[in-house]
């Protein structure tokens, strides 16, 4: 178990309490160290009171350390302090600093340039980003942003047409309107009383739909304020009260609802550690912004102002008002799944109710399939927000340094909870950022020099990989939103402090990308590749053998295909070798030539965390913290998903907490993951079977395939006529 001391001190060095954490890290390598004690732990400890000490402006101390790590045998530990030594230089006049100029060296830019001169209504305010000179300059939108109105208006197009569906098979189509007829005078239109009685039905279910639209319209507000009230603790709070965390953010409210003639937001405040906005409403002057108390806390005053200001784009955009149409209904269904999962929690509970709890999967799965078809809304209402929020603070750096810190402070904050974050998951179409992409930002922004944390996002830029992946993800990746910001603040003529250089991709190898792109696609995809040939060749053997087999032997084929994809992906996926090689998350996610397909064989080491001891898990990530960072670990049982439910779970939740081996396959998509091989504490391993399971449920494809070709259609009988033997045949 990580000692009390050392898990206060990273805590104290996140929130940026930065003397506190180096009298925590001096204190516990003060004490005896126990011989029992865990070498890792004390090199953490060492590790963090580098940065400690360098966020302190003490270099000679930092210094010191870091040479004595240095000389440490452990070869990462070496490559570790090897990159660190050079970022401290020797100074002997700040190795003492007094608290106003350590103060001075946490808050200055990466880079000693004069702030520009404000000549806006926030002249004045505090900043630790530079600013455009100018407030409102028009930037041109990416290509990439596209037209955010036949998005909105098509997507509430399609989300009508399939209420109105519904409406007419739950509804409209079950009545019967067959006693329906005309007089006699009218006896010669009796022909068109089908469709008059087809009319009245879809009628019925177009009104249903109707007063189901106008409603969401009226009462979707109130009902997502209840919903947050009760599950996440949600207060409204007045301006002045915003204003005692970040004045700018009352000055830009007051400014921008002014200009743009809009009623102000309504602002809430719910008590949570993690960095998190989000915004929803279904009228202009009756929209929310709600924040966490962890963003009030962790982010500077500008920094507040640009998460604000990118929630005043959803609403002068429109698309807050679309997305709370379409997506509430979706948080009520996560409600459900909230009650239900709740009822297989808590000691000494019945069999019946643990199966109860379980039966929130369900729910879950019908949760994630509904929020899919807004991703794409969502994504490109990011890009519009963004705009907006540029245009009107002239500060991407703020933007960019917010969800850098939101990245890695939610991670912080929802790395050890029991179950998924229902917080998280009901605001995930309403938030600033997707929270499931936050394992490379969370590395990045805990690398010590900003000039290379851009190299982080090098996969999201340039791997071929991040289109395809990114359909799983509610908002742009972040790499690409984050050169998109960076470019809004060449066209206002600043100076970028995150390194995305453009000259790091142009030297990646563009061949070791491209080159067996569409081979690795179509292997990671090979359930689906299956899928298609089966077809293909059912629909062959129907046509060749028309007059003797069923149209049935088409689904038998497709089924066998699916299974025989399932072979292909297990034996092709899984490479492994003698010896895994030792990495860290930062090494690992700042890879631009990863893929979720080519699997790397690797060790990590590190504080396992993310599961609860009881309750439901379907949703909740394993994940393994190092000192650079928080990667999400997936585990399989020998029963798959039914077996992690139930049973494979609960051996790991013994070793929440402490430090592990962790051996398995690294692969990145839209994020960066792990798929186990094992878990190792001393002699003792727990082994994870993802390619067992593929396997397993591939050949129970494939004999249900073969089985159906021979039941359901007549094949059977045809080959008999064929003259073959009847043990073939069973």
């Amino acid at each position: 178990m990580i000692s009390d001391a050392v898990r206060a001190g990273k805590e104290a060095l996140r929130q940026g309490r930065f003397q506190e954490a180096i009298q925590l890290f001096e204190d516990y390598l003060a004490q005896g160290i126990p011989a029992a004690q865990p070498e890792g732990e004390i090199l953490e400890a060492k590790m963090n009171l580098v940065r400690a000490y360098h966020q302190s402006g003490l270099m000679q101390k930092a210094r010191s350390l870091c040479l004595e790590l240095l000389q440490h045998p452990n070869p990462q530990v070496q490559s570790w302090a090897q990159k660190i030594l050079p970022r401290l230089p020797v100074l002997e006049k700040l190795s003492n600093p007094s608290p106003a100029q350590a103060a001075e060296k946490r808050s200055a830019p990466p880079l000693p340039v004069e702030p520009a001169p404000r000549t806006q209504p926030d002249a004045g305010s505090p900043s630790s980003h530079q600013r455009a000179t100018q407030l409102g300059m028009k930037i041109p939108l990416p290509d990439r942003a596209g037209s955010l109105r036949w998005a909105k208006w098509g997507s509430l197009v399609v989300a009508i047409a399939l209420l109105w569906w519904l409406c007419f098979v739950l509804v409209g189509g079950q009545l019967d309107f067959n006693r329906l007829g005309f007089p006699r005078q009218l006896s010669g239109l009796r022909g068109l009383l089908p469709w008059l009685r087809n009319g009245l039905r879809g009628l019925v279910a177009g009104s249903l739909a109707v007063n189901f639209g106008v409603g969401i319209l009226f009462f979707a507000p109130w009902l997502m304020d209840q919903l947050h009230q009760r599950l996440h603790k949600l207060r409204w709070a007045s301006l002045s009260e915003i204003e005692r965390h970040s004045p700018e953010t009352a000055r830009l409210l007051q400014r921008i609802c002014a200009q743009k003639q809009v009623k102000q937001p309504r602002l809430g405040v719910i008590p949570n550690a993690g960095p998190l906005a989000f915004v929803y409403g279904t009228l202009a002057d009756g929209c929310r912004i709600v924040v966490t108390q962890g963003l009030l806390e962790q982010l500077s005053e500008d920094e507040i102002a640009a998460v604000y200001a990118q929630a005043l784009g959803r609403i002068v955009n429109g698309d807050a008002l679309f997305m709370t149409l379409l997506g509430s209904p979706i948080q009520l269904i996560y409600l459900a799944l909230e009650q239900v999962s709740k009822l297989g929690e808590g000691r000494g509970q019945s069999r019946r109710k643990d199966l109860i709890g379980h039966v929130a999967p369900l729910l879950y799965l019908v949760y994630t399939l509904l929020s899919y078809p807004l991703f794409f809304l969502c994504r490109l209402g990011t890009y519009h927000a963004d705009h907006f929020a540029i245009e009107v603070t002239g500060n991407p750096n703020g933007l960019i340094s917010a969800l850098l810190k939101s990245a890695d402070g939610i991670q912080e904050a929802h790395k050890t909870i029991k179950r998924p974050s229902s917080l998280l998951h009901c605001t995930r179409l309403f938030s600033f950022l997707d929270f499931k992409t936050t394992t490379a930002a969370g590395a990045a922004n805990r690398v010590e020099d900003p000039g290379q944390a851009g190299r982080v996002f090098l996969w999201d830029q340039y791997n071929p990989w991040a289109r395809w992946m990114q359909v799983n993800s509610s908002h742009p990746l972040m790499g690409h939103r984050l050169n998109l910001l960076a470019g809004y603040g060449e066209r206002l003529r600043l100076p970028i402090e995150l390194g995305l250089n453009s000259k790091d991709g142009q030297r990646l190898d563009s061949a070791r990308l491209k080159g067996k792109f569409w081979l690795d696609l179509a292997i990671y995809a090979a359930e689906v590749v299956g899928i298609l040939i089966g077809w293909l060749v059912g629909l062959i053997l129907y046509l060749a053998m028309q007059n003797r087999l069923d149209p049935k032997v088409i689904v038998a084929a497709v089924v066998a295909g699916y299974g025989v994809g399932l072979w292909a992906k297990a034996g092709l996926m899984y490479p492994r070798t003698l010896e895994a090689r030792p990495a860290d998350v930062l090494t690992l996610v700042a890879d631009p030539y990863a893929d979720p397909r080519r699997g790397q064989w690797v060790e990590l080491e590190g504080e396992l965390v993310g599961l609860g001891r009881s309750g439901y898990q379907l949703g909740a990530e394993l994940k393994l913290q190092d000192a650079t960072g928080l990667i999400p670990v997936r585990f399989t049982s020998p029963l798959g998903p039914v077996g992690n439910v139930f049973s494979g779970l609960k051996r790991l939740r013994a070793l929440m907490g402490k430090r592990v081996k962790l051996v398995g396959w690294f692969r990145r998509g839209n994020t960066a993951w792990l798929d186990l091989a094992y878990v190792q504490v001393g002699n003792e391993k727990i082994h994870s079977r993802p390619r067992l399971w593929l396997i397993l449920f591939g050949a129970g494809m494939v004999a249900t395939g073969i089985w159906g070709a021979f039941y359901f259609p007549n094949l059977a009988f045809y080959l008999r006529q064929r003259g073959r033997p009847q043990f073939w045949l069973g």
